[in-house]
């Protein structure tokens, strides 16, 4: 079970180091080549230091004495220069290495399906992935760590050859010498390893910690959030609940540090106390023998301290690498997470005229990691180039249909249909592009006006000004000091704040500007004020065209221009007509919520 252990960390290694291969194909190759040079440095001057010394003791010439010593000077310059050189090299492959890997997760979460991405366990995962990086999990600090450890390998055999003459020198008490150290070795070794595998249990244990971490750190750090702070007075909140955290990830580390101290003080008393001081006085004795020249007697003692130096440091360096290894693999398990999503194949039929049909027929769902239907057997048709509203309480299904629909998600029951088709035998990418969509919790971005309407770097400056037009918009970008170059928000000098209405305006117009045959507005003029909202709707059927539009709205005078409006309650469509014949079902949903918010404009 060991052996078998064993060859799959070494499978693993050489997986790890072929995807940093790929990344760039010189980092491991000169972090070799520089491990190299210090082993060789190091060597160098202590086998030219014993014979220098040597020299000097026995009386050779200054000529001899000086050509060793410019010997050492002139290697050990070349070696030096050689290693920065190196060094200054693998500072910028190594950030460019940092950014393509943080890179690759960001489009690996991009082009993750959305109703993977949305799941605790995959939050988690992406949690790991990104705090592993940053603990001894990065692929700089693991090919570091691969060749510190074949360094220390050939540092190890260099000082192991020079010891050999030692052992030929004093025979039975070298072979003494050398087991006892080998002892030592086998001990650093257990230390650790279980000093490494509690590390890794350590930060597991803290992935969901930190992600609480991370969500108060960027809540304490949104601007926008910090109305909220003030008014309602959360910072005794804020920071009771940090400080709980902290308490508590705190006496987790205190605990975790205590056992790793202990392990490495073991590790000193042996190497130290026990290898070091025998070594010293074993070779000083045999130096006053005269067994051992002074000059020898530096080597074997510069040899002795290095073979221990290199065997502790060979094990240390090996079991980062294994430690490395479960960190990385995190990252590279995170990567080659396959898709759920059946990917289909069929092209979406051009049509000039926008004439799509979709249908929800019998159509449950419920979310992963739920048994709980959020929307039980609804069976529902979407006319086509019209004008449809969903309506309903909180939390009846309205916005999952919408996701459904956009096939954010696959239904767990039934089937929805374009054309008669079902859906998920498109292609993704097709199905998709014929959805604009405005949801109820909408981002923008700190880009510029243009950048958020066109969701691009490239865009038609015409385009982007007639779809700011269309929703009221253009006069405010216009009195801005770029026009529709200008950044929103403060996180650059330059940047302007907007309104929520205003965003909630630019968000429309990214919409319209995306020009799908299907535009989907969930709650769209809730941050509008009435006059705005008047607007909007007047505007409505200018800004959408022929196109299918559908609503998600609580404002129910938003459904009058409506042909079809579905009424949904606790995952079931229990309604569905125009205003004027649901408002006949006087003891339905609708004309419940109808006559609800209409008193509060009667009086």
């Amino acid at each position: 079970m060991k052996e078998k252990e064993k060859k799959n960390e070494f499978y693993k290694m050489l997986y790890l180091l072929g995807f940093l291969k790929e990344m760039n194909p010189w980092f491991f190759p000169l972090s070799f080549l520089r491990s190299l040079c210090s082993c060789a440095r190091t060597v160098c001057n202590l086998i030219i230091t014993a014979k220098t010394l040597d020299n000097i003791i026995i009386g050779k010439s200054e000529k001899e004495v000086l050509f060793f010593v410019i010997i050492m000077v002139v290697s050990n310059m070349i070696l030096t220069l050689l290693m920065h050189a190196i060094d200054k090299i693998l500072i910028v492959i190594g950030r460019k290495i940092g950014d393509t890997a943080d890179i690759m997760i960001t489009k690996k979460a991009l082009t993750m399906d959305y109703q993977i991405l949305e799941t605790i366990e995959i939050q988690n995962k992406i949690e790991s992935v990104r705090e592993g990086m940053n603990a001894r999990g990065d692929f700089r600090t693991y090919c570091q760590n691969i060749t510190q450890m074949l360094s220390c390998f050939f540092y190890g055999i260099s000082a192991f050859l020079i010891l050999l003459k030692l052992v030929f020198q004093v025979k039975e008490a070298g072979l003494v010498l050398f087991f006892l150290i080998f002892i030592v070795a086998i001990f650093n070794f257990k230390m650790l390893k279980k000093a490494n595998q509690m590390e890794y249990d350590f930060f597991q244990d803290c992935i969901p910690l930190n992600r609480e971490f991370r969500f108060f750190y960027n809540f304490i750090q949104d601007y926008h959030k910090g109305k909220q702070v003030r008014i309602y007075d959360m910072t005794s909140m804020l920071l009771h609940m940090m400080k709980e955290r902290e308490n508590y990830s705190m006496k987790k580390l205190r605990k975790n540090r205590e056992k790793q101290v202990c392990y490495q003080s073991k590790m000193q008393i042996v190497n130290s106390c026990l290898i070091l001081f025998i070594s010293y006085l074993f070779v000083g004795i045999k130096t006053i023998q005269g067994e051992i020249s002074i000059g020898n007697m530096t080597l074997y003692v510069g040899a002795i301290t290095s073979f221990v130096q290199a065997i502790t440091e060979f094990i240390s360096f090996s079991s980062y690498v294994v430690t490395g290894s479960k960190y990385l693999c995190n990252y590279t398990e995170f990567l080659e997470l396959k898709n759920e999503k059946y990917q289909g194949t069929l092209p979406i039929e051009k049509r000039l005229d926008n004439e799509y049909e979709l249908e929800f027929r019998n159509v449950s769902f419920h979310y992963p990691n739920s048994k709980e239907d959020i929307l039980k057997h609804i069976t529902a048709k979407i006319k086509v180039g019209g004008k449809m509203a969903i309506v309903g309480r909180n939390g009846s299904g309205k916005s999952t249909f919408i996701k459904l629909l956009c096939r954010l998600y696959d239904p767990t029951e039934g089937e929805i249909l374009l054309n008669n088709i079902d859906i998920r035998k498109y292609d993704y990418d097709e199905y998709r592009r014929i959805f604009s969509v405005v949801f109820q919790d909408f981002k923008l971005l700190s880009f510029s006006i243009a950048g958020n309407v066109a969701a691009d770097t490239s865009y038609d400056k015409e385009k982007v000004w007639l779809c700011l037009k269309k929703t009221g918009l253009s006069e405010r970008v216009k009195e801005m000091p770029k026009g529709i170059e200008t950044v929103i928000y403060k996180q650059e000098e330059e940047g302007v704040e907007i309104s929520g209405g205003e965003e909630q305006k630019l968000a429309i117009a990214r919409a319209l500007y995306k020009d799908a045959a299907i535009m989907i507005l969930d709650e769209p003029t809730a941050a509008l004020d009435p006059i705005s909202e008047l607007e909007i709707y007047e505007q409505f059927n200018e800004m959408v065209q022929e196109k299918t539009a559908i609503y998600i709205s609580h404002r129910m005078s938003s459904c009058r221009f409506c042909e079809n409006i579905l009424v949904f309650d606790d995952g079931n469509m229990i309604q569905h007509g125009s205003h004027e014949e649901l408002l006949k079902q006087e003891k339905g949903l609708y004309a419940k919520l109808w006559n609800a918010q209409a008193q509060y404009y009667k009086r």
